[in-house]
């Protein structure tokens, strides 16, 4: 009897032991293989010389008198210049800007504010002043070359924003066509960014569409093809139209970063009024401040996109007010797979890979996270002024290939749908077959 307790005991202490070896074994291997993955991060900020660089409070995007703004380019230019902006473009739709003191070419009938106001640019003296500083400690702001918004005058409102080049001077656009002024752009030698993605679909009223293929492949396909075209506008006025516009960024990032192609997001008023001047800005990260530098670090990716309003992440009811959090200092430590981000005046830092949120904190581990990790990762940081996005930057664990989303093919059709499809896609393309479409399908 005594043999048998006894036989039982130890067979219940050896089979506790055994289980704690196996589960010391699980993690060890586990802990192993977090140790094991290495990443190469890609950052957009590894040519920032974070000591001597400047940080330059922008806007692409702003509208005169010149199309359908509701301002002068006078009245717009000094308000600008009042909100301490470091770099203004001007970008009228079908119209190229020429300089702030410069009339430019306005389009026919679009162009009828001419008929109604007594348009003029900028004084040379004005200009002058505000391009060496004066009144404002000797802080200029820069005249950004040949900015322009094409598709000037597509109902669907399938808009790029051209800039150093002059591409599509007059031209009025064409429904649903992304490739034309994003090609003609780039044979230019300018660059683009899709201006705002969402407001083609009516993706903020139907988020689904931001997640959709069908839907996303008009953006994907030019950015894959055109290198000129840097990313989309993924703030834009008060994010009325553009509120699911981020969750559409993080969806084509998905395709295009595995395939080699990062998107930068862009943040611009689109300001029609002086209402919307101030809502939204980029803040450009660069050695001096120039038309080169400019272009460069649109390219590069070298800035953050900046918002007071950001329904999705920040609320319908939130505006904020006040500095924007300020980032001092980006660190990736290649050995430990850790970014680092110091900053100042913020709340939070949050870390987004493929749309979620998958960390939070101004550290990074990306072995810590791989298993939510996609093929980027970039953060953002929330404050009473609003909200600062990064870009994405690019983690490859040397299994990139493996993050590749694939590209539905499109279903095969027969010759009759094939007319039919043709036939339908020309009348979509005319005023009454717009008016339809919006009616009907879009909803």
């Amino acid at each position: 009897m005594f043999l048998g307790v006894c036989f039982v005991r130890i067979k219940k202490i050896v089979s506790i032991i055994l289980v704690l070896f196996a589960l010391l074994n699980v993690f060890s291997i586990s802990v192993f293989a977090k140790e094991k993955i290495s990443y190469t991060i890609t950052s957009p900020y590894e040519t920032v010389d974070w000591d001597t660089f400047n940080q330059y409070k922008t806007q692409l995007h702003a509208h005169t008198l010149y199309s359908d703004g509701g301002m002068d380019v006078k009245d717009v230019v000094e308000e600008y210049y009042k909100q301490d902006y470091d770099i203004l473009a001007i970008t009228d739709h079908g119209v190229v800007n020429k300089g702030w003191d410069e009339m430019p070419e306005m389009l026919p009938i679009i162009g009828y504010n001419k008929l109604f106001y007594d348009l003029s640019p900028v004084s040379k003296e004005r200009y002058e002043e505000i391009t060496t500083g004066v009144g404002r400690d000797g802080r200029p702001m820069l005249d950004v070359n040949q900015g322009i918004e094409m598709n000037g005058v597509v109902m669907r409102k399938n808009h790029v924003n051209g800039f150093f080049c002059g591409a599509f001077q007059g031209d009025w656009g064409e429904e649903e066509d992304y490739i034309s002024p994003i090609k003609a752009t780039h044979e230019a030698g300018g660059i683009s960014f899709i201006a705002p993605p969402g407001d083609f679909y009516s993706i903020n009223g139907n988020r689904e569409r931001a997640e959709d293929y069908d839907y996303l492949k008009i953006y994907i396909e030019p950015l894959l093809e055109y290198e000129s075209c840097v990313g989309v506008e993924i703030f834009n006025e008060r994010d009325t139209v553009a509120g699911a516009d981020r969750i559409l960024w993080d969806n084509v990032l998905m395709y295009t970063v595995p395939r080699g192609k990062v998107a930068w997001g862009f943040s611009n008023d689109d300001s029609h009024v002086i209402e919307n001047i101030g809502v939204t800005a980029e803040i450009m990260l660069m050695p001096e401040l120039s038309n080169e530098a400019l272009r460069t670090a649109m390219e590069n990716g070298t800035f953050f996109a900046c918002s007071r309003i950001a329904r999705n992440e920040l609320g319908d009811e939130f505006e904020g007010t006040g500095e924007y959090a300020k980032i001092e200092r980006i660190n990736v430590d290649e050995e430990q797979d850790i970014i680092t981000v110091t900053a100042n005046n913020y709340e939070t830092i949050e870390w987004v890979s493929d749309g979620e949120i998958i960390a939070t904190g101004n550290t990074f581990n990306l072995r810590e996270n791989s298993e939510k990790l996609g093929s980027y990762v970039r953060f953002q940081i929330k404050n009473e002024g609003g909200i600062v996005m990064s870009q994405p930057f690019v983690c490859d664990d040397g299994n990139m290939e493996a993050k590749i989303v694939e590209m539905p093919e499109p279903e095969p059709m027969s010759a009759i749908e094939k007319v039919f499809t043709t036939v339908v896609d020309k009348i979509r393309k005319t005023i009454l077959g717009e008016l339809f479409y919006r009616m009907f399908w879009l909803g």
